[in-house]
């Protein structure tokens, strides 16, 4: 019955450790060192637990050490935990590098073991190494490397070279820190792999940390064609650099001339992010969201100067030109047919759809290209002819927020073109997608056939903008002359 009492303390006890743990865990403290601390309680139940009444002596003694070692560990580690872990976590005090708290449980833990072989068993182990040639030897040697690797870490995070969650690269090979240990350095490579570099190999080698300094200059070399005007390049580089969530606004991107290559001018483009571990696929964003954007701006990457035959040449521009005009027809059957099923182009007749098509231009956006940004100024609205758009908004915490996705036959940026006020959202592609641009040059063409659409324009754009914002009929009606005077003063340049 005595026994069952400390097992039932024991169990108690590793229970009430469990429930720190978790504690710990949901306040997003540093992780609870509750093994220890059992097995000390487990080997405290073994020891008082059994009746050890005719039991070997030296079985007694090895138990009775065996208890009072964990037990003085199990203290050093919750101090341990307690000083070093939780107050730098509630800023009480410093933080310290986790091979400090490794290597004091080390000394600690040693320290016991000699005082209790002293102790309990007499056995003095610093006496029998010191004075025994052959242990010396045997000691000395086999410490040689631990004693590399141990210094080699002591000095990577005392003299902060690296810490957990550093991005570095090493002979080659990048990875992110995932721990510095005593012996080796862990980091997850860029690949997923795991690489183990023991710390002297790493303090004598060559080592760029991506992390130390803050954000993380991405560097794209990017060759455009010598008709293009390194201004208008330079342009147009800053314009994708800036519009990518990804890239920082501080410190801003920049655009150089780098070379004059033999078929193309070598640009940089200096990118920043937050995050080195974004740096591939930012890369590919900004190359794929470049081809669209040179495509608008009828540009293209230059390829090497080859010498190729003419008649193949000849041949392939036929079909690439026959295939081009089927393509154009069709499009324009089909934003014809889009268009007349938008409500503020319902009441045009055929040939003002037609007048519209022909006055607008048909943009393609790669994925996560931002089409309009909020706060921008503008002068066109469009329409989705193929794939889907996600329209955004910031919040009053810095933050975004999506308020909607928008498929074919659907358009935006009508109160841009008709008040001339700033875009209220940004809106990028989800996917490959592909935007009529109707500009207000080409609603102004057709106003000025036709004054008597602007009283319809105004209406039909008024009851959009109620049925967004959930407007009452009578605060409707005050919109539509309000939105009417507005159209008209904008307008007025074309209609005269």
């Amino acid at each position: 019955m005595v026994a069952l009492k400390f097992w039932i303390v024991a169990a108690l006890g590793i229970l009430l450790l469990l429930g720190l743990n978790r504690l710990c865990s949901r306040l997003r403290w540093p992780s609870f060192p509750w093994r220890l601390p059992s097995l000390a309680l487990l080997s405290w139940a073994l020891g008082n637990g059994i009746n050890w009444n005719g039991a070997n002596h030296s079985l007694r003694i090895v138990v009775a050490m065996a208890d009072d070692l964990l037990l003085a560990v199990a203290i050093t580690r919750l101090l341990i935990w307690l000083v070093l872990e939780l107050f730098p976590r509630l800023r009480l005090l410093p933080s310290t590098p986790k091979i400090l708290r490794d290597l004091l449980l080390v000394l600690v833990s040693a320290l016991v073991v000699v005082v209790l072989l002293q102790q309990r068993a007499r056995v003095d182990l610093l006496g029998l190494v010191t004075t025994s040639a052959v242990l010396t030897a045997i000691f000395g040697l086999a410490a040689q490397e631990p004693l590399k690797d141990l210094i080699g870490g002591l000095s990577l995070q005392l003299e902060q070279v690296v810490k957990e969650g550093d991005w570095i690269e090493v002979e080659g090979n990048i990875g992110r820190v995932i721990s510095v240990t005593w012996r080796d350095t862990e980091l997850r490579c860029i690949d997923g792999s795991k690489l183990n570099i023991p710390n002297n190999q790493l303090t004598a080698k060559d080592l760029r940390n991506f992390s130390q300094y803050g954000p993380y200059g991405n560097r794209l070399f990017i060759g455009l064609d010598y008709n293009l005007p390194p201004a208008q390049a330079k342009s147009l580089l800053l314009q994708l650099a800036r519009q990518h969530p990804l890239v920082l606004h501080n410190p801003a991107p920049v655009v150089r001339i780098a070379a004059f290559d033999d078929s193309s001018i070598r640009y940089e483009l200096l990118a920043w992010q937050a995050d080195y571990g974004q740096g591939l696929g930012l890369r590919s964003d900004l190359l794929e969201q470049l081809w669209y954007l040179l495509r608008r701006h009828g540009q293209t990457i230059p390829y090497p100067v080859q010498d190729l035959r003419v008649t193949a040449m000849v041949e392939a521009a036929a079909l690439v030109d026959g295939d081009d005009q089927n393509g154009k027809a069709i499009a324009h059957s089909q934003q014809l047919e889009l268009l007349q099923k938008v409500s503020i182009f319902a009441n045009l007749a055929d040939n003002q759809l037609e007048q519209l098509i022909e006055t607008s231009q048909c943009h393609s956006y790669g994925p996560g290209e931002a089409v309009v940004r909020e706060g921008d100024q503008g002068q066109s609205l469009f329409l989705v002819s193929a794939g889907e758009v996600e329209v955004t908004k910031r919040l009053a915490t810095g933050g975004q927020i999506t308020i909607t996705q928008l498929h074919r036959g659907e358009i935006f940026g009508e109160m841009t073109l008709c008040t001339g006020e700033c875009r209220s959202a940004t809106v990028r592609a989800t996917c490959e997608s592909k935007l009529l641009e109707i500009k207000r040059e080409a609603m102004a063409a057709l106003l000025q056939e036709d004054p008597s659409l602007l009283d319809s324009f105004s209406q039909l754009v008024s009851q959009r903008q109620a049925e967004i914002n959930n407007l009452e009929s009578e605060a409707a009606s005050a919109q539509q002359q309000d939105l009417m005077e507005r159209m008209r003063r904008l307008f007025s340049g074309w209609l005269q």
